[in-house]
């Protein structure tokens, strides 16, 4: 146990070094990937699953352990009759990489059910900025 505790102790001091900026950065880019890899080897490869699932990872650590500056939003404008999309929004615009960014991409309503309690959606729901 003492192992498993000292690699907690790690993984939050790196989520701590890291910031806002640098998650939607990551976020940005492992979209761009995943976007890329479904048009190349189609929405069910290994390679495609894997970035879209590491993107959906990086919004819930950016919900989670910087939920000041962030919140869930319905995206009516994207939403389908099939699926619920919503977009990742910043408290505040941030500069990432040259670009005013007000949001960190999009998740699906049914991924958000996967990652998060019902409570902790209703609270990032709830939220506006």
């Amino acid at each position: 146990m003492d192992r498993l505790q000292s690699l907690i102790v790690v993984i939050k001091e790196h989520i701590v070094q890291l910031t806002v900026g640098h998650v939607v950065e990551r976020i940005i880019t492992l979209n761009h990937a995943w976007k890329l890899a479904r048009d190349e080897y189609g929405n069910q490869s290994a390679i495609t699953q894997s970035l879209k699932n590491q993107k959906s990872s990086w919004q819930s650590t950016l919900l989670r352990e910087f939920n000041e500056a962030s919140y869930l939003a319905v995206d009516t404008d994207n939403s389908t009759d099939d699926e619920i999309l919503l977009s990742v929004r910043l408290a505040k615009p941030i500069n990432v990489n040259g670009t005013i960014r007000t949001d960190a991409e999009h998740l699906p309503q049914r991924i958000a059910q996967d990652l998060f309690t019902a409570q902790e959606l209703k609270k990032l729901l709830h939220k506006q900025g």
